[in-house]
């Protein structure tokens, strides 16, 4: 009979039509909420300051990096663990007078003479802990898609005898990993790639000692074939911007967009980290809202990878000095807002996480309930249905649960 005249039959009837959505809804977004429950849960907030594109260019990056290492080294955390920001390196840029003579792609690596003060700024900002090398790329574009290009700024970079940035080139050309020729672009031919990974793995290990475990790549446009062969070499772990995307369109924007991806996710032999918040004082990033970035990511147990790029620390000096100061005013506003907070090297947080360590890790049922709680309100869509169905409540009551039968 309908509508039900007992009580009991009434609380039946509301739990079955609440557990028939809410089951729905789980099974849709089961893969994501697997996911990140299995995503590692840090017991401490970390921040880590993820800087590309340092290498073969500019010799003014001698300076910069000097300035950056100051700064970096005068804020410790409670460890004593100086601030850390990882170098993505560019490996090598055109040469000039070679490319003029035999109207080929030549390179100039960063193992040349000339850039032998860069070099070194590197290895002493890594002798003091605040530097960590990690791979970007041999070149910041694919060499062949710069020969064939019509732009004729492009052709004068490509043969300026003074290292010229690569930030100066068309976007879509700074992609390496695609072919950008024409657009929208083109998948490279596998043996172009492996190739080409052998090439950077090689470059990479002779300037500095040991094969890349990191690598971040140029654009954050890659393929499952870049990441093969990247893997075959030893490569570990691969830094990208929370999702995988492959291509450009038409517009030379990036576009074929894979999905989602969170930290320690696998790929072709190597594991995902995430690296979706932003310091670019040249864009008028300031230190406050920068901090905001590192609650929201403390708040969800993960760790905070600043991206940000050479060119906010190289040029003229009224540009250059404020970024710094923003820089410095950031890693101490941070020490103040979280006395716990830990700097730490990409590569040996992936390490920690990847071991369970759990002197950095959160292992016990009840806090990890209460942060998956905590995440799943800021899915789209998934958050949303979270709230209006009560499952963000019902997680928090087990996490309270376990937490109780824990203590």
């Amino acid at each position: 009979m309908f509508p039900p005249t007992d009580p009991l039959n009434w609380l039946l009837l509301i739990v079955t039509l609440w557990l028939a959505p809410l089951g729905l809804i789980i099974i849709y977004f089961a893969p994501t909420l697997r996911a990140i429950w299995r995503e590692p849960v840090l017991r401490h907030p970390v921040l880590i300051v993820e800087s590309d594109d340092w290498g073969a260019g500019p010799l003014e990056q001698t300076e910069a990096l000097e300035r950056v290492a100051d700064i970096l080294s005068s804020c410790r955390d409670h460890r004593g663990q100086p601030a850390v920001m990882t170098l993505a390196v560019i490996l090598a840029v055109p040469d000039a007078a070679a490319i003029r003579a035999s109207g080929k792609y030549r390179r100039r690596g960063l193992d040349d003479a000339q850039f032998a003060a860069v070099r070194e700024a590197m290895e002493n900002g890594v002798k003091q802990g605040v530097f960590a090398v990690q791979l970007h790329g041999l070149e910041h574009y694919w060499p062949p898609s710069l020969m064939a290009s019509e732009d004729e700024t492009v052709q004068l970079w490509l043969t300026q005898d003074t290292p010229q940035s690569t930030e100066q080139l068309p976007a879509h050309l700074q992609s390496r990993w695609i072919d950008t020729t024409t657009l929208p672009s083109r998948p490279l031919q596998e043996r172009d790639i492996e190739t080409a990974v052998g090439e950077e793995i090689e470059l990479y290990q002779r300037i500095f000692g040991d094969i890349p475990k990191v690598v971040v790549p140029p654009t954050f446009i890659w393929s499952d074939v870049v990441e093969a062969a990247w893997a075959a070499a030893g490569v570990r772990y691969v830094v990208t911007p929370g999702r995988k995307i492959t291509c450009r369109d038409a517009e030379g924007k990036p576009a074929c967009y894979q999905g989602r991806v969170h930290n320690l996710e696998t790929g072709r032999g190597v594991h995902y980290l995430v690296r979706d918040d932003y310091f670019e004082p040249m864009l008028g990033h300031a230190a406050s809202e920068t901090l905001a970035a590192l609650e929201r990511k403390t708040a969800l147990a993960r760790p905070c990878l600043l991206e940000t790029h050479r060119a906010n620390f190289l040029g003229k000096r009224e540009r250059v000095d404020p970024a710094l100061r923003e820089l410095a005013a950031l890693l101490q506003q941070a020490l103040n807002r979280f006395p716990g907070l830990r700097f730490i090297s990409t590569e040996a947080l992936a390490g920690a996480m990847l071991s369970g360590n759990p002197d950095w890790l959160e292992h016990r049922r009840g806090p990890r309930l209460a942060v998956f709680a905590e995440r799943i309100t800021h899915i789209p869509r998934l958050g949303k249905l979270s709230r209006f169905i009560g499952l963000h409540l019902v997680l928090k009551w087990a996490a309270t649960f376990f937490g109780h039968r824990a203590s």
